[in-house]
């Protein structure tokens, strides 16, 4: 796991470019506190690569790697790495999870290698299949390859965008990095406010598509996608897609295949040479991690981590402890140090090149802050809810619609019954259900006024309509979730934080197999009557405690937010009613009084409010200072 950046200037030098990748690379030290390279490259085929910035040429290319070491420990692991040859290099943020069967592959293929890292596969992999290697790659990344025989850059990212990858051009220069704050670090691309999305995340508190960022000019790699720049050129290129099926699935036997599936999904993201922790809720998720991790040779000892919130309703350490005691872990009970909300949330807003969107983020860092003193890796069970209809508010209706589509004279005496359950548990959750559209109409009207009128007017993210044969309501509202939009919001703060904490989060559910298998499940194997993730019931039934596998009520990731932000509500009222604020002009001065208002009586609002403060602080850290300044 890594930091990476740099750039190409296609035409023109410049000769203060290797203080410029210092700069970029330094921005990304929290990514990789361990070790540090560089490669410088000109257009004569010159090539310097190690930790000196001094070359007896002038670069047009220079790449940029920070290490969090992982995988063999040595110094044969730092970046950039080449091929034996000497013409190929990678800077690599990630991890390949199936590196040790690629490189018996490649071994076997003829390819020497010099270290025990995923890194090397990547350079090896790409002198054996070109750009396509990607698709053999099980795991999460974001690299950037030079090839210096064809004078090509090839950027990629994987699947569901885990790692996070960002672009910019500055005239000719083609600027790449895992964060944009190091761009911005380079000082040619300017930190503007793309206003699109700040207008959707004030409306909407919606702004993630996968590519949209908080600055103009600044996007990201789609998911699954590699981008081949030559010096004519820049090309975006799709390697994989929700209908791919990388090898055959059992679905006569779908139980026993997830199961499957999923313990061969931890056992490769269980291989570490570093300590490996879990953060484990009690849900569903975090649980089957717990107890399937607790039988891998290659880890004996695993420390559990959860959030705790006393006296608040959705506190589920009980549920927590039950699974840690049943599979023997020792569990850490982390608390939440409200005093400290205020320079979290600016902390926040800085690793994550924009305003965080709920509270769960401000758990979610002291969580990992408290993780990073005991491992440099985390097991998390981030993507499973969006794959297998895990939020019942969420996807009741569309499963609901989904059953009524589906329903036939013959299936009357199954579907009738599910239809029934499932319509009294969405009645009990959403007592009067309203169409998306109407809801996405009523809830702009009723926030809108935060946004100053002066800034024009802004539009609802479409999400992504899917494949065709994502045919069916619930199978729809599960793409548009997982390819953009929910999980995207999830990911870019899951990797920001724990990277900001200088600790790798590995992700078991968003193994490429388990969910090209589930989305390749009939819509009932999801969800059925009232019950989400109802596959995932089947596969571990005689595995997980009783009591977690028949919880049904999802509580989610909910926090005493307003109690948090009522203890700092003076300083909150100074931030919003400051100078700066006033005269940049974003908010609706009224709007945004009414809703301080309705928080400081009963604690309403309360969301429109932290995201206030958000953007604030946002605002503060990278438009009105200095990009570099931490």
């Amino acid at each position: 796991m890594c930091g990476i950046a740099g750039f190409w200037r296609r035409s023109g030098l410049d000769h203060g470019d290797s203080r410029r990748v210092e700069r970029m690379s330094s921005t990304l030290v929290h990514r990789g506190p361990d070790d540090f390279g560089y490669l410088l490259a000109g257009t004569d085929g010159h090539v310097s690569c190690g930790q000196n910035l001094i070359a007896d040429f002038t670069p047009t290319l220079l790449l940029a790697s920070r290490r969090l070491r992982i995988l063999d420990l040595s110094p044969a692991g730092r970046q950039p790495i080449s091929n034996e040859s000497g013409d190929i290099f990678v800077v690599f943020n990630g991890a390949i999870h199936n590196y040790v069967e690629l490189r018996s592959e490649l071994q076997m293929l003829g390819h020497r290698f010099r270290s025990n890292t995923d890194t090397e596969v990547i350079v090896h992999a790409f002198e054996e299949w070109g750009e396509s290697c990607a698709k053999r790659f099980n795991g999460m990344w974001a690299y950037a390859i030079w090839d210096s025989r064809r004078s090509r850059l090839i950027c990629s990212r994987d699947r569901f965008g885990v790692k996070p990858l960002y672009v910019a051009w500055h005239g000719d220069t083609f600027y790449f990095a895992s964060e944009a704050k190091a761009i911005l670090a380079g000082g040619e691309v300017e930190p503007l406010p793309n206003w699109s999305f700040v207008h959707r995340y004030l409306t909407f508190n919606q702004c993630e598509n996968g590519r949209d960022t908080a600055f103009k000019g600044i996007t990201k790699v789609p998911a699954g996608s590699n981008v081949i720049v030559t010096a004519s050129s820049c090309e975006v290129t799709t390697y994989w897609s929700y209908t791919d099926q990388s090898e055959e699935y059992d679905y006569q036997h779908a139980p026993s295949t997830f199961r499957e599936l999923f313990r061969d999904a931890l056992r490769i993201r269980l291989r570490s040479d570093v300590s490996v922790a879990l953060l484990l809720s009690g849900g569903l998720d975090s649980s089957s991690i717990a107890v399937h991790a607790k039988d891998q040779a290659e880890i004996p000892h695993i420390h559990a981590f959860t959030a705790i919130f006393p006296d608040f309703y959705a506190d589920e350490s009980r549920y927590a402890s039950i699974v840690a005691n049943a599979v023997g872990m020792k569990i850490h009970h982390i608390e939440y140090d409200a005093s400290r909300m205020l320079d979290d949330l600016d902390s926040l807003t800085w690793h994550l090149d924009a305003p965080p969107q709920r509270g769960q983020e401000l758990a979610r860092w002291q969580l990992l802050a408290a993780v990073s003193a005991h491992a440099r890796v985390v097991l998390e069970g981030q993507g499973a809810d969006e794959l297998l209809a895990g939020y019942p508010d969420r996807y009741l209706a569309p499963y609901l619609a989904t059953e009524l589509e589906h329903l036939r004279p013959w299936n009357l005496t199954s579907s009738v019954p599910r239809l029934l359950r499932g319509w009294r548990e969405l009645k009990r959750i959403q007592p009067s259900p309203t169409l998306w559209s109407r809801f996405i109409r009523v809830r702009a009207q009723a926030v809108r006024p935060l946004v100053s009128s002066d800034l024009g007017e802004t539009m609802w993210l479409e999400p992504a309509v899917g494949p065709a044969r994502f045919a069916d309501p619930l199978t729809k509202a599960l793409y548009r979730d997982h390819a953009s939009g929910l999980l995207s919001e999830l990911l870019h703060f899951g990797d920001g934080i724990s990277m900001a904490h200088s600790v790798e989060s590995r992700l078991p559910f968003l193994d490429h197999r388990l969910v090209e298998f589930a989305f390749g499940l009939p819509f009932d194997q999801k969800m059925r009557g009232a019950q989400g993730k109802f596959i995932l019931r089947q596969a571990f039934a005689n595995d997980l405690p009783a009591e977690i596998l028949n919880r049904y009520h999802k509580i989610g990731f909910a926090t005493p937010l307003a109690s948090w932000m009522k203890q700092h509500l003076g300083q909150i009222q100074d931030l919003l009613g400051s100078q700066s604020a006033r005269e940049r002009g974003t908010f609706d001065r009224q709007g945004l009084a009414d809703c301080l208002r309705r928080f400081e009586r009963d604690g309403a609002s309360v969301h429109q409010v932290f995201r206030s403060v958000a953007l604030e602080l946002w605002f503060r850290r990278f438009v009105d200072s200095s990009p570099s300044h931490n």
